[in-house]
């Protein structure tokens, strides 16, 4: 018996009851009616404090007052009685507090960035991205990361969300993982870790590395410069080597003069080659 009382006063508690107020209410339970000193000298309560307690039971509906005689004796509700009353109650203000929290959430826009640790981590926030977006995905990845998110990939597509997928890695064959419109450029060819790169329609984006041993760093935000940044990387990766494969040869005879220097010159060279000869080799190592 103590146990079980022991028990109901800690779930009781759980759920919003004082200490006094759980025990006042399972002594009633058990005791029956009983008067104000009767109760104290029964639960343990402090004389002092016994009808503060017994007035906040009375506001919950969790205990009545029974006249008689020359006195007052007090009962609790039955159990099935007052939690179907809590449970009411709480539901009540659960759906008002949702109700505020949304108005709150309307009227206030809040970007934010969290930090993640891990791979699993990594990959599972890249999955919730991937299931919320409800009209657009950008994907940069590694055919490891494809295989990984090709299930929450597959379902977002079947919704409807339009996917675009650069292939990181360059794999010399389609895969068969990745989806949507797939491109196979090896962009980072020379970077020491696999990049992920998901942008959620144009709102929020993860961006991670892994090293060839295993640790993994990530990022997940919704401020707007990351994203701007994210996104058009991804699509001028993209639209910059289908604008080299597609005129080959063709495009140094096509560049003016400033656009020659700019491309074939020093200022946007990278690991000793210039803008043009490294895009021209990525494209040239890509398979159609």
């Amino acid at each position: 018996m103590v146990t079980t009382t022991s028990a109901a006063i800690e779930h009781l508690q759980e759920v919003g009851f004082g200490e006094y107020e759980a025990k006042a209410y399972t002594t009633l339970i058990q005791r029956g009616p009983l008067t104000g000193y009767q109760l104290a000298k029964a639960s343990g309560i402090p004389r002092p404090n016994v009808y503060p307690v017994i007035d906040r039971l009375e506001k919950r509906g969790a205990v009545t007052r029974i006249e008689v005689g020359d006195g007052v004796k007090y009962a609790a509700l039955p159990a099935a009685e007052m939690l179907a009353r809590l449970s009411r109650a709480v539901e009540a203000h659960l759906a008002s507090a949702g109700s505020a929290l949304g108005d709150l959430a309307q009227a206030t826009t809040s970007e934010y960035s969290w930090n993640i640790e891990g791979y699993d981590n990594a990959l599972a926030r890249a999955e919730q991205l991937i299931t919320g977006a409800r009209e657009r995905v950008l994907i940069g990845l590694w055919s490891r990361e494809s295989a990984r998110l090709a299930a929450a990939v597959a379902a977002a597509q079947a919704r409807g969300v339009r996917i675009v997928t650069l292939c990181i890695e360059g794999c010399a064959e389609e895969c068969g993982r990745c989806r949507g419109d797939v491109y196979r450029y090896a962009v980072a060819e020379e970077a020491a870790t696999r990049w992920l790169i998901v942008v959620a329609d144009d709102r929020e984006i993860l961006v991670g590395q892994t090293s060839r041993g295993g640790e993994t760093q990530a990022a997940q935000t919704s401020l707007e410069v990351f994203v701007s940044m994210a996104s058009q990387y991804l699509r001028d990766a993209i639209a910059t080597a289908e604008i080299a494969r597609s005129l080959g040869a063709r495009l140094p005879k096509l560049l003016d003069r400033e656009a020659a220097d700019a491309l074939q010159g020093g200022g946007l060279a990278a690991g000793g080659e210039s803008w043009l000869k490294r895009m021209s080799a990525i494209v040239r190592r890509t398979p159609r």
